[in-house]
């Protein structure tokens, strides 16, 4: 989809998957506009999500597999600092358990 920038007035692309995913992480369940940001000026843009509703159902399944990428990464990312605090909590037990 091709956007314009609303302060400098350039051209330029969003790919709805990106979009899509951008959209999949927002708190709000269904939002009415995503904020599109300039890459010349860094001005914000608002764009409905109605007018790129059609892209954006083109792109669903590969939306979907970057969504549950995203998700699985996430959770083990979480589960790594889960572990690794265990140790450090672990650690700092038996250091005073060692100084008793």
């Amino acid at each position: 989809m091709i956007v314009t920038c609303f302060k400098c007035k350039r051209r330029f692309e969003l790919d709805p998957i990106f979009v899509g995913f951008e959209l999949h992480k927002l708190k709000k369940k269904n939002p009415s506009h995503y904020q599109a940001v300039c890459p010349a000026c860094r001005a914000i843009t608002k764009m409905s999500v109605k007018e790129m509703q059609a892209e954006l159902d083109e792109s669903a399944a590969e939306i979907e597999k970057m969504v549950a990428d995203y998700e699985e990464e996430k959770a083990k990312a979480k589960a790594e600092k889960k572990a690794a605090q265990k140790a450090k909590t672990e650690a700092k037990e038996e250091e005073t358990v060692a100084e008793e």
